[in-house]
């Protein structure tokens, strides 16, 4: 954790994995992921289809990131805030 916000991602905003010693975050990070992941099982094969290309997870990654937000906020769910931002407590 100390890592990811010494670089300044916010992990509120964006998902993060770490792999060989690189930092993936956002729609690349779900890219990496689904080329990772196996294709068995109706989820599984639906990720890799959705995100196996770069263009299509940063254009999906937002959407997604949006309607994650909407439902924390609907439950009144409060932000990690890992870059102690003002003003960051609730989505």
């Amino acid at each position: 954790m100390a890592e990811i916000t010494a670089l300044g991602l916010d992990i509120d905003q964006g998902m993060v994995v770490k792999l060989n010693d690189r930092i993936y975050y956002g729609p690349d990070a779900i890219h990496v992921l689904a080329l990772l992941s196996s294709r068995s099982g109706f989820f599984n094969r639906l990720n890799y289809w959705m995100f196996r290309s770069r263009h299509v997870s940063r254009v999906l990654y937002p959407v997604l990131r949006n309607c994650r937000n909407l439902l924390l906020k609907l439950l009144r769910k409060t932000k990690i805030n890992n870059l102690e931002l003002d003003n960051n407590d609730r989505f």
